[in-house]
């Protein structure tokens, strides 16, 4: 997932986490990206169930550091996990969303695509089109979480957050693409910059690498639904390069 509303010199080095609580209802997303922005920006993550949308407080700055040095090299996969959800719908206006600090960010919590037009203005831009755009891709599952970018070239901290499965089954890998590099604006195709982290999925979810033994991941963490043993296969996805623009669903293991 890279959707950032306003212009961008250079987004890189995305870094995503996926993996389910025990009793397989729920799905931690941890997140994280280096941005370079001309201006005071605005990301956006499209949410499933956004009415169980929990933001974690979690004290871990080197997470995706102790994923990479989890993961060994393995055989090359296709990737073809597509996740789409299309459906047209009204929009209205209303009271103001309210504004927090989470990190390094201001957030707000819009629970349906009609909400984004509630996002406090003086503290969101929100660009023309963007809603189509979202009308697009999303049906009325998804809510949008909104964090306010800063100017210039950041290394951010990751986010926390979980909710309840998408009505698939699957664990939603939020990937789609929405960069705006001045007049160009690319939907269709996107460059991908991308290591994607999972754990309960099946073996399609390597896509390069997986844990062998042990993980070096200190699972105390994270929020105790989501704590899993170090001998938890942590299976790893590198996306770089040219691809269809998409969200991306992994399998989780039934046993």
């Amino acid at each position: 997932m890279c959707i950032v509303l306003g212009q961008v010199k250079d987004i890189s080095q995305t870094k995503i986490f996926v993996g389910p609580n025990k009793d397989k209802t729920k799905q931690l997303t941890v997140y994280a990206n280096n941005v370079d922005s001309f201006d005071e920006n605005l990301m956006i993550l499209p949410i499933p169930k956004p009415e169980t949308l929990e933001l974690h407080k979690v004290s871990y700055k080197y997470f995706f550091s102790d994923c990479s040095s989890s993961v060994s090299s393995l055989k090359r996969f296709q990737y073809s996990y597509h996740m789409y959800s299309t459906r047209s719908m009204p929009l209205t206006a209303s009271l103001t969303l309210p504004v927090f600090e989470y990190g390094s960010y201001l957030v707000s919590i819009a629970p349906t695509l009609e909400d984004l037009f509630r996002l406090d203005m003086s503290v969101f831009d929100v660009p023309p089109g963007i809603v189509d755009f979202f009308a697009k891709y999303y049906d009325r599952e998804f809510g949008y979480l909104c964090c306010k970018l800063k100017e210039g070239k950041h290394d951010y901290e990751p986010v926390y957050y979980s909710h309840a499965l998408h009505s698939s089954g699957k664990l939603y890998v939020p990937t789609l693409h929405y960069h705006n590099h001045g007049s160009q604006v690319h939907t269709e195709e996107a460059d991908w910059d991308h290591m994607i982290y999972s754990v309960g999925t099946t073996e399609g979810a390597n896509l390069g690498y997986r844990s062998l033994d042990e993980n070096k991941v200190e699972w105390k963490k994270l929020p105790k639904e989501f704590r899993w043993s170090n001998t938890t296969p942590v299976r790893c996805a590198e996306v770089t390069g040219h691809h269809k623009n998409h969200d991306m669903a992994f399998q989780m293991v039934t046993a």
